[in-house]
């Protein structure tokens, strides 16, 4: 029978191929998307993906494969011969989370090569999906021609046997020469295919190294798939790179949240102390400063057994050292950041890439960090931005997609302080963020209630905890009256730069 797979490959690559697309929902999407186009969409991912995977790349020739796939040969032969690809390779081949962020995107832009501005005629790939009904057909008739020879006298009345196998035999041939035609139609069609299809998945695939290169960037920027716990899921990360790359306004703020981080670290390096550690546990390493005790016998020339045995622990991480734990010395982070109108545009980035700083310096110091977005009365959402992990796991783990519905959510409308300001208080009073302190970034004025002033009078009396206003005062005049009602400080910006916030982040 002819292959339905176009690109060489083993028993592994298969394997592999099969756990990718178990760990990755978005590619059985991407297929489903494709099926009313391609009937084998299956097969075409499988071949991107052999040669985004693959060291040695075969394609098996046209009389090698089916009449139903001879288009998607053609469509892996193009991407076989981008100039891009090799530079992409470098950063796939025989590394399977690479290649599953790689392979949606690339199988995506395929797909639009062919069916944007209907490129290829909708009748040719009809004409492709009643071939592969008609090899599937063909494929039952000959399995049912094995078990009508392979049944056994009695079984059937022996003078139907041969009527039946007649009928079988020319339904086969029928079918056989049927496909025979179909695949010189196939090649007829192929040789007259647009050459702006062609080339419009050359320049897909010469842009992927970029692509994945600045996803990478947006995605280190923005803080994902920070405190993963293995590599796999570290690279697994790179997979959101497609849906980052798509968007002016993640990009954006991926790169002002990188260098507002470091001025977040520099000041936080220059201001904060080392924070206490004690004895959790006795593990292996090679940590000269934590050995114990016993482990200092070989440390001597002069003991020339143990101080060998002491090199060969040393080499291998196998000496005895105290495990400790430093205790977080400040609490939650509690983050409220104003969603109203006014805010749309280079004020939301700048007060989104300070709470996705202020959610890194929370993760570093195994704090919980809590977002709330909030616009008009009742207008107000919640993002849990940090996932703790067991005590001896340390840093918290971001959640990436918390992160990505917190940075596009923006609500606009007017602007409610009472209603953040009850549930922020609410949240650093009981349950997991107690004990935590508020920052409040907003761009306006709002009416605060003498009801809710003398609660947080109370609160912050009971709790010790504090409230730190940002007010956003860029391009029109607000007067900070109402922060300062409620606020311990209040940091006024006037430039949207990276420098204003330094005292704040070494203050939380």
């Amino acid at each position: 029978m002819a292959q339905l797979e176009t690109i060489v490959a083993d028993g592994y690559d298969r394997d592999v191929f099969l756990r990718v697309l178990r760990s990755e929902p978005r590619l059985e999407t991407s297929m489903s998307r494709a099926l009313p186009i391609l009937p084998n969409a299956r097969h075409l991912m499988g071949d991107l993906f052999s040669v985004l995977f693959k060291l040695n790349v075969e394609l098996r020739s046209e009389r090698e494969v089916s009449p139903a796939v001879l288009f998607h040969r053609h469509l892996v032969k193009i991407v076989l011969a981008s100039h891009g690809l090799a530079e992409l390779k470098e950063q796939t081949q025989l590394d399977e989370a690479r290649t599953a962020a790689a392979l949606g995107p690339l199988f995506d832009r395929v797909l639009l090569a062919i069916s944007k501005e209907r490129r290829v005629d909708g009748r040719a790939l009809q004409r492709i999906a009643d071939i592969a009904e008609d090899e599937d057909r063909l494929t039952q008739l000959i399995a049912e021609l094995e078990a009508l020879t392979e049944l056994p006298e009695g079984a059937i009345s022996e003078e139907e046997r041969p009527n039946l196998k007649a009928t079988l035999d020319g339904e086969v041939e029928s079918l056989q020469s049927k496909i025979s035609r179909a695949r010189k139609e196939q090649l007829e069609h192929l040789a007259n295919l647009p050459d702006e299809m062609d080339e419009l998945i050359e320049r897909k695939v010469a842009l992927m190294p970029k692509e994945m290169d600045e996803a990478s960037s947006t995605v280190r920027g923005l803080g994902l798939g920070a405190g993963e716990l293995d590599r796999k899921d570290t690279d697994a990360s790179l997979e959101l790179g497609d849906r980052l790359m798509r968007s002016k306004k993640l990009k954006l703020l991926a790169q002002l949240t990188g260098a507002l981080r470091e001025v977040a670290f520099a000041a936080r390096r220059g201001r904060i102390p080392k924070a206490q550690q004690e004895v959790h546990a006795v593990t292996t390493g090679r940590d000269l400063d934590r050995l114990l005790p016993s482990e200092l016998v070989g440390l001597p020339k002069l003991r020339h057994a143990l101080h060998l045995d002491f090199l060969r622990k040393l080499a291998e991480g196998e000496l005895l050292q105290y495990e400790l734990i430093a205790h977080a010395t400040r609490g939650p982070i509690v983050v409220c950041v104003d969603g109203s109108g006014s805010m749309h545009g280079s004020k939301e980035i700048w007060a989104k890439a300070v709470a996705l700083t202020l959610m890194e310096i929370a993760r570093r110091e195994r704090r919980a960090c809590l977002a709330i977005v909030f616009s008009d009365a009742g207008q107000m959402a919640e993002f849990e931005l940090l996932e703790r992990g067991p005590v001896s796991a340390g840093r918290g783990r971001v959640r990436s997609e918390e992160v990505l519905r917190f940075a596009e959510h923006f609500p606009g409308g007017g602007t409610d302080f009472e209603g953040p300001l009850s549930r922020a208080t609410d949240a650093v009073t009981e349950g997991k963020h107690r004990r935590g302190d508020i920052v409040f970034i907003t761009d306006g004025e709002a009416s605060v209630s003498a009801e809710l002033l003398e609660r947080l009078s109370i609160e912050r009396k009971r709790h010790a905890f504090q409230i730190r206003g940002v007010l956003v005062n860029v391009g029109m005049s607000h007067r900070a009256e109402t922060l300062e009602r409620f606020a311990d400080e209040v940091l006024r910006v006037t430039d949207l730069g990276t420098d204003a916030v330094g005292d704040l982040f070494a203050a939380v």
